[in-house]
């Protein structure tokens, strides 16, 4: 039986998820995954807010890098950006 796409992007997701231990650190989640896009979600902790009480862009940068990585990983091909 071949894989459709979708089922290609869950399991390059898995994969890419088992092994990345900054997503996983942060306490992000996967919510959704399909061919060329993501969607995640991350719990904003108290370390994580700077001197206004709200998250610091870097953690939301962080966020953002890390869906990016997912969306561009879902073919099942090695991608980083620059």
């Amino acid at each position: 039986m071949t894989e459709t796409r979708q089922q290609l992007a869950e399991r390059t997701a898995r994969e890419l998820y088992a092994t990345d231990l900054a997503t996983q650190g942060l306490g992000m989640q996967l919510l959704e995954v399909g061919p060329g896009h993501a969607r995640m979600s991350m719990t904003v902790r108290a370390d994580m807010a700077n001197g206004h009480g709200i998250c610091h862009g870097g953690f939301i940068f962080t966020l953002a890098d890390s869906t990016f990585a997912f969306a561009c990983n879902s073919r099942n091909r090695v991608t980083v950006a620059a």
